[in-house]
């Protein structure tokens, strides 16, 4: 399973950092970029604006600029992580901890991405025919909303438009919706499978659950085969 071989590198990756760098380096370069990362997604329509308004950028050049903030971000994260590393105080035990910490982060990161395929496996589910009612978006878009991986997929008020074109008498399109008729199928045909056919999900799970803020899911949560 795919989903099994990304969580293997993950883990690999974030002990070999660990090791390398130790915890406060590569943990405030992962939580720059990663935190300017999901802020762009999540006002990607504000943010495009801005880019074709300032620098005439069509969608190619939008998402280069915003993986170029991200980085950048990243780069200042880890200029201030190897100040801090660098302090006689806090070095010793920063290499100690490194290792095991930046694993436990990658399993957290693990944790939130396999949280956010049951969160649009839940919300998808009902969903059985080709259009949904004003009942159905409302409560696809407030489960989607609950996980922040899945919540960073849509930005703010992008399916608001659609709550009058859902009310009327036969609904409104999947296929209309922006992201989300390309995330359903996404979804079933790719995600779901992979992650009811994992072997290393419901450790993730098991683990992850008891770190503190993540969430509730567990094991017992991860979609069946069908």
């Amino acid at each position: 399973m795919i989903i099994d071989v990304l969580i293997v590198l993950v883990v690999i990756a974030t002990a070999y950092v660990g090791f390398q760098r130790g915890l406060v380096q590569p943990l405030l370069a992962e939580l720059f970029a990663l935190a300017t990362g999901l802020l762009l997604l999540r006002n990607r329509t504000g943010f495009a604006a801005a880019t074709q308004a300032f620098f005439h950028a069509n969608g190619l050049v939008t998402v280069l600029i915003g993986l170029v903030l991200a980085g950048l971000m990243g780069y200042l994260g880890a200029r201030l992580g190897g100040s801090i590393h660098k302090m006689p105080v806090v070095r010793g035990v920063d290499g100690f901890l490194g290792v095991w910490l930046q694993v436990l982060f990658g399993i957290g990161l693990l944790y939130v991405l396999i949280s956010g395929i049951i969160v649009m496996d839940r919300a998808f589910d009902p969903i059985t025919a080709a259009t949904v009612n004003a009942r159905q978006l409302q409560a696809m878009e407030a489960q989607l909303d609950a996980n922040a991986f899945t919540s960073s997929v849509l930005d703010d008020g992008e399916l608001q438009s659609f709550g009058a074109r859902a009310a009327r008498p036969g609904g409104v399109k999947v296929s209309d919706l922006p992201v989300i008729g390309a995330l359903m199928n996404l979804q079933r045909d790719f995600l779901q499978p992979q992650l009811a056919g994992s072997r290393l999900a419901p450790f993730v799970m098991n683990v992850g659950r008891r770190i503190p803020g993540l969430g509730p899911f567990g094991p017992r949560d991860l979609p069946a085969k069908k």
